[in-house]
């Protein structure tokens, strides 16, 4: 017969300060830089600094103690919210960010009185399909060929 010998021990959580912030043209570079690290055709500089010309356009950053580690790009429309673009550095993806921002812009478009969120996403994007779904994002269409490479796109559609 043996005896184990168990002691119990405390779980240590480790705080981490995580922030929003409204993107400014200055941040470009930043967020090329997680574009281009994250996606196999990222937007280009000029793309990223039109959205910050639009007004309808929303860039919103996540900042993990102090340092740029995602954003998430939104086009309003009066009764939706289409999602353009949503990244996480790669250094910081599976912490819960993405859904970070998601929650954020839920927040912020309740109080515009919006109450759907649309976004299309590339079929073999199985990852990012999976996301949006354990999110509550439901599937509502496939457009066909609707990418430069002819790829289809699934929409995605959540109701706030």
């Amino acid at each position: 017969m043996s005896w184990g010998i168990f002691t119990k021990t405390k779980r240590v959580i480790k705080l981490i300060s995580i922030s929003f912030k409204k993107a400014i043209s200055q941040d470009v570079d930043a967020i090329l830089a997680i574009e281009e690290r994250v996606f196999f055709t990222p937007w280009s500089q000029q793309k990223l600094l039109d959205s910050f010309s639009n007004p309808n356009t929303h860039v919103q950053l996540i900042l993990r103690s102090e340092q740029i580690a995602g954003y998430l790009i939104t086009l309003d429309s009066l009764d939706f919210t289409d999602i353009l673009t949503l990244a996480i550095a790669p250094e910081f993806q599976q912490q819960g960010l993405g859904c970070k921002l998601l929650d954020d812009l839920q927040q912020r478009l309740k109080l515009c009185n919006i109450q759907t969120i649309l976004l299309e996403v590339r079929v073999s994007n199985t990852a990012a399909i999976c996301f949006y779904q354990k999110y509550g994002f439901e599937l509502i269409d496939t457009r066909e060929k609707y990418y430069s490479n002819l790829e289809d796109a699934k929409i995605l559609r959540l109701h706030i």
